[in-house]
């Protein structure tokens, strides 16, 4: 399927919720026994508590530096936690770095054995790294100590990788069945009945996901290319056109709309559509070629960083952040990427992140006149007006003869 990615790492537990809910817990013999990690959190040290907390919120914004930083943190004061090599783990599987993400999640299983998503994570890094027989044993050891929705998908994922369709229908099935709202088991099965040439039943499984998760683009995308497959080409016109209002670099998305409108009669419109989709082509071979890259290159800076460039120039500005943040993992003081993340913050209207990577450029090099001319720039923007004025008399200090911050400095109320 074009596009579909699927999450498969747990996120760890928000810490200060739980003591509250295991604190407020009635001991008694017909309760399910604590296991160690929920028994270490009840006595945890709380700057741990506050330093993990902390780290999963930066994990969750893809800021993986301070995610790493605050989990190195944490460990100071809970060393015994697994909560936080688990952590560890799902950072460094997201920067491609496989091998640390599997002793991570090694060293969660010598702290606590029985650490619900642990397996289904090496499971996960086995599949990436494309050792899918390894990974269908972990996932095996994942549902047998904690059954879920997530370990069958993942298992079903295993055998279609394999070419067994059938067990891998069936594992998709039983996570429906465990999980009627696991929405991406519903396309994993569209795309089985697709590439089997059962397309009704593809469309009416991917229509069911689609209806769980409707603001999903992915989903939207596959429903209307299996609608234009179907020959319902009007209503895949509908899902197609969502997908290029907000993704208007996909390839297959412009394509398959040209063509949709080629058959409604729409000649003209279609056409653009399919012009739009050639002139793609190469900037999505572009993008493809510096992912391929970076992926089984995950230590080299400059490949994460000419990826985030590539998916900057064509708008795909949330994967651009994330290739930037990967890139500053392997040199946080490399000030051009900083610059770029601030650059791309802006562009996505988060104001407080970008004036934040330019304050980290200004922290080591605080005579760049561009930086605090661009600094002032976002704070006059959002109204402060006394931070704006402050940012340009310094950056004036530096290059007294800029009459870009002069004209600036003069268009400012006066105090």
């Amino acid at each position: 399927m074009d596009n579909l990615r699927t999450n498969t790492t747990y996120l760890i537990f928000v810490l200060l919720p739980l003591l509250l809910v295991y604190a407020g817990c009635k001991s008694g013999s017909d309760e399910k026994q604590p296991s160690i990690t929920e028994k270490k959190r009840l006595s945890i040290d709380p700057k741990a508590a506050r330093f993990l907390i902390q780290a999963q919120d930066a994990f969750r914004r893809k800021a993986y530096n301070p995610a790493l930083i605050m989990a190195d943190s944490a460990e100071q004061y809970a060393p015994e936690l697994a909560d936080i090599q688990f952590l560890r783990g799902l950072v460094f599987t997201e920067l491609r770095r496989y091998d640390k993400a599997a002793v991570a999640y090694h060293k969660v299983l010598s702290l606590d054995p029985d650490y619900q998503g642990v397996w289904l994570n090496l499971g996960s890094t086995a599949f990436r790294q494309g050792d899918v027989r390894k990974a269908l044993d972990l996932y095996l050891k994942e549902h047998e100590a904690y059954p879920s929705a997530a370990a069958l998908h993942q298992m079903g994922r295993v055998y279609a990788k394999l070419g067994k369709p059938d067990s891998a229908r069936l594992a998709y099935e039983q996570a429906i069945a465990t999980d009627s709202t696991f929405t991406t088991a519903y396309l994993r099965l569209g795309e089985l009945y697709k590439e089997e040439g059962e397309l009704e039943k593809a469309l009416e499984y991917s229509r069911l996901g689609l209806r769980l998760q409707p603001d999903n683009l992915n989903y939207g995308y596959f429903v209307g290319s299996l609608l234009l497959l179907t020959g319902e080409a009007e209503e895949a016109v509908d899902h197609l056109e969502t997908v290029i209002e907000l993704r208007p670099w996909h390839y297959w998305g412009n394509y398959n709309l040209g063509q949709a409108l080629m058959r409604l009669g729409r000649q003209e419109e279609g056409k653009r559509y399919l012009a739009k989709a050639e002139s793609l082509q190469a900037e999505l071979k572009n993008i493809q070629d510096w992912q391929d890259l970076a992926e089984n290159n995950p230590d080299q800076l400059m490949l994460w960083v000419n990826l985030g460039e590539a998916l900057r120039r064509a708008g795909r500005v949330d994967e651009a952040i994330e290739a930037h943040n990967i890139a500053l993992t392997l040199e946080p003081r490399f000030l051009a990427v900083h610059n770029n993340l601030a650059n791309l913050y802006l562009m996505r209207g988060d104001t407080s992140t970008a004036i934040s990577h330019y304050n980290a450029i200004l922290q080591t090099y605080p005579t760049l006149a561009d930086v605090w001319l661009n600094l002032g720039a976002v704070y006059a923007n959002m109204g402060r007006v006394e931070a704006a004025r402050q940012a340009w008399e310094n950056a004036l200090k530096y290059a007294p003869n800029d009459s870009t911050v002069k004209d600036y400095l003069s268009q400012l109320p006066e105090n």
